[in-house]
């Protein structure tokens, strides 16, 4: 851990020590039920379930390394779909041609999806800072969706590799050059990098994401990479084989799901149709940028009920295939599934055990402590930014919230995009976050 001092990295060590600790008491709770008959009783199973699934994160977590650099330099193209974006775009588009990468082997591609703010004006103005041809702008006209957006920036270059990047996400100078190493290898198709939330210190929420999002990459998806299927590569910055996306591109533009079209969840559609295709899907941890989280919890609200409805389908779809495509990784996938979907349910049942049994769920209530606690120890040993307790206690705001994930079933045949800002939010929400590009650990 070069440049920290003697203090920070025996801190580390000592957070590191912990983690280990806590994961063998993981593992101790999960031989607590396995012997004698308890495992039985539901809650029992689904936690031992959960456990298993935790422990399993940290043990691949711990084997996982990022791709290494292979020389690869293939032809690029950074395709930036955009809506109602104006305030951020321009500084997405000077980002991207800003990269560390052979000027005559990386193209930028930047879709208006039928913008109502001066998206198209900003995009304009910040394509004439740059030399003719950097930048090529394409204009739907009207909103038409995301999917539709990212389609058209695909079919408008030949480029070997797509890396897409949010319009409000901004890559670091080196992040193309390195995530496109990960597809050297012929048998992956999809590289997703790692996002920090820029704006991380605004308020204990956008905390609390910054600790999410770290948790969820590093250590879910570093996990998932061990195998090879990443089940979602971020919308906000990742690569894919362009050959391999032409595979699937109509039937994922044009997806349906009980007789409605999917609208959300891209990213995640996106990679499951490819790993149905038995293609291996890879997360480089050295392959940064930085997005702007909701800083208010009514958008916050919004853009989680957007994800619980693509991962509910996209979930359902991947258990549907990767015991064959990915035998290996299945067990894991459906672990985190059945965790996932029944969790709203036992924290009910455990909620309710004190007034129907007369006793506090201490069992649930000790799990949730090591989790929470496993994961703010792991923060730490990896990051110094003074937020590791948002990990901790992030993890119990997650919780809290999970019953949303009923109504999110409920509404799952609901197109609705759920995070765009309503009227007079946008600069509300827009005045509340810092815009320095300086690096925050998510």
């Amino acid at each position: 851990m070069p440049g920290t001092s003697r203090r920070e990295r025996v801190t580390r060590v000592a957070a590191a020590v912990l983690t280990t600790v806590i994961c063998l008491l993981f593992l101790w709770h999960v031989l607590l039920y396995l012997d004698g008959s308890r495992w039985r009783m539901p809650i029992a199973l689904y936690t031992v379930v959960v456990s298993t699934y935790v422990l399993s994160r940290f043990l691949l977590g711990a084997l996982y390394r990022p791709p290494s650099d292979a020389g690869h330099e293939p032809h690029v193209a950074i395709v930036v779909p955009a809506y109602n974006e104006g305030a951020a775009v321009a500084r997405t588009i000077h980002a991207c041609l800003a990269v560390d990468y052979p000027a005559e082997k990386v193209e930028l591609v930047v879709v208006d999806d039928g913008s109502e703010d001066d998206t198209w004006e900003r995009m304009e103005a910040a394509a004439a800072l740059h030399p003719p041809g950097a930048v090529t702008l394409v204009d739907l006209g009207h909103n038409q969706g995301k999917r539709a957006a990212m389609a058209a920036g695909i079919r408008a270059t030949e480029a070997e590799v797509l890396v897409f990047v949010d319009s409000d996400s901004v890559p670091s100078p080196g992040a193309v050059r390195q995530i496109v190493q990960g597809l050297a290898d012929e048998r992956v198709a999809a590289v997703s990098g790692i996002t920090h939330v820029r704006n991380a210190y605004t308020n204990a929420l956008t905390a609390m994401q910054m600790a999410r999002y770290f948790v969820s990459f590093q250590l879910l998806k570093a996990a998932e990479s061990v195998v090879g299927a990443v089940t979602c590569c971020s919308g906000c910055f990742s690569a894919y084989r362009r050959s391999a996306v032409m595979e699937v591109l109509d039937g994922w533009e044009h997806q349906r799901f009980l007789g409605a079209e999917c609208t959300h969840g891209d990213d995640r559609a996106l990679t499951n149709q490819l790993l149905r295709r038995g293609w291996r899907a890879l997360y480089d941890s050295s392959a940064e940028a930085w997005t702007d989280a909701p800083a208010t919890y009514r958008k916050f609200f919004r853009q989680q009920l957007r994800w619980k409805k693509s991962w509910f389908r996209e979930g359902l779809i991947l258990l549907t295939h990767s015991w064959r495509t990915h035998p290996v990784a299945f067990p894991f996938i459906l672990a985190g599934t059945m965790a996932g979907l029944l969790s709203p349910l036992v924290l009910l049942l455990n909620l309710s055990q004190p007034a129907v049994t007369g006793t506090l769920p201490l069992v649930y209530l000790l799990g949730l402590f090591l989790v929470s606690m496993a994961y703010a120890l792991y923060y730490r040993a990896m990051r110094d930014d003074g937020l590791w307790l948002y990990a901790f206690v992030g993890t119990y705001f997650y919780i809290a919230f999970c019953f949303q994930l009923w109504w999110a079933i409920l509404r799952v045949r609901d197109a609705s995009w759920g995070t765009r800002d309503l009227p007079g939010e946008r600069a509300a929400t827009r005045t509340g976050e810092q815009t320095t590009t300086e690096e925050v650990r998510a």
